[in-house]
């Protein structure tokens, strides 16, 4: 988790200097990402309780392509599911290490879900991450009988790209215009944590040079068309389903939630909306994921619980 933390930080550092002329190359990137990919073994809640890990969910897939599934004690469950899709900067991170983070809403009642899904090498793109991730919210609702899972009470939750993922994913649950979408998969609601929105906007930083771009956007990085086709800012005027966003004073990527919450403002649509402030450095991008125990994140997670609550 420190490792995390720290990766998450250099990155912010390293995006707060693209005005110093300093450009973060491929290497750069690896080096500041490389923590993510380690899998965290600390014990967790979620650990105790009914499980299913590992779950294919394409056949003769890659071991990127599952889900791990998790139900809640049974005095305590409200049969109702949170789908988890974790960030990384669409080349890192894993979705073990969201387990903390899990059990702070499995100890409510919900079934928790961890996808996983193949990141950007250079050669895939977030088109291929879009993809698997409508490939396994089919999967878990046309197996959810067998998988124990609600498939009606599915709220969806993502942090950073994973937010991106999360609410690309809903939209396209109840838009046919949206290129690359979940088939059978509707959604409760979505749950955004410090959340990338308008991908377009990541091409044109200034930050990164054309081998960072290609490696963690991909091959199409200068393809304006194709980004606005997988930015999830493109599609939001149609999607009417309940939305929560939060972001916080140190989260790197702030003016992106802020960006969501002026385009809802401008198209008059109701968004659950919580911008924690706080000087503590340690209050940062996805905190409620990385640090849940931190007060501002039990602020975070409590007011996700309450929306899923109310939507249920």
């Amino acid at each position: 988790m420190k490792r995390t933390l720290q990766a998450i930080a250099a990155v912010a550092l390293l995006l707060g200097c693209g005005g110093c002329g300093i450009k973060v190359t491929k290497p750069m990137l690896q080096m500041i990402v490389s923590g993510t990919n380690k899998v965290s073994t600390a014990p967790a809640y979620a650990d105790s309780l009914d499980k299913q890990i590992g779950v294919p969910y394409v056949e003769n897939g890659t071991p990127a392509q599952v889900v791990d599934i998790y139900h809640a004690a049974a005095d305590v469950r409200k049969d109702a599911v949170l789908i988890d899709i974790h960030g990384g900067f669409y080349v890192a991170g894993k979705r073990e290490n969201n387990r903390r983070f899990a059990s702070v809403f499995l100890k409510e009642g919900f079934d928790v879900v961890l996808l996983e899904y193949r990141v950007n090498d250079g050669q895939t793109d977030v088109s291929d991450e879009l993809r698997d991730c409508a490939a396994a919210l089919d999967y878990l609702t046309a197996h959810a009988e067998a998988l124990g899972l609600n498939k009606d009470r599915m709220f969806l939750t993502g942090d950073s790209a994973g937010g991106h993922l999360a609410l690309y994913m809903a939209e396209g649950a109840e838009d046919a215009t949206v290129p690359i979408r979940p088939q059978q998969f509707r959604s409760k609601g979505v749950l955004l944590s410090c959340p990338a929105y308008d991908f377009a906007s990541f091409a044109q930083l200034g930050s990164f040079s054309k081998g960072a771009l290609s490696w963690f956007i991909g091959p199409r990085y200068n393809d304006r068309q194709w980004l606005e086709s997988v930015s999830p800012r493109t599609f939001l005027a149609r999607y009417t389903g309940p939305l929560f966003v939060s972001t916080c004073t140190h989260d790197f990527i702030r003016s992106q939630a802020l960006l969501i919450k002026s385009d809802c403002d401008s198209l008059g649509r109701t968004l659950d909306f919580l911008d924690i402030q706080a000087d503590d450095r340690n209050v940062g991008h996805v905190h409620n994921v990385t640090a849940p125990d931190l007060p501002e994140s039990r602020e975070v997670n409590g007011r996700m619980i309450a929306f899923m609550n109310q939507h249920l």
